[in-house]
């Protein structure tokens, strides 16, 4: 089966990492979740540059 961009960088699986714990209208943890995901994807980018 030939890779496509979706199954390459597993996005349905990632689009499904997120799981907000409150209840309520706010829109503030699932925008707290995925910028602090974002972050660790970033991080990660930097020790795999640096060797680590």
């Amino acid at each position: 089966m030939p890779h496509t961009y979706s199954s390459y960088l597993k996005i349905d699986e990632l689009l499904n990492l997120q799981e907000c714990k409150s209840t309520g209208p706010e829109h503030d943890e699932m925008l707290f979740i995925l910028i602090h995901q974002v972050y660790e994807l970033w991080f990660k980018e930097i020790l795999h540059e640096l060797d680590y």
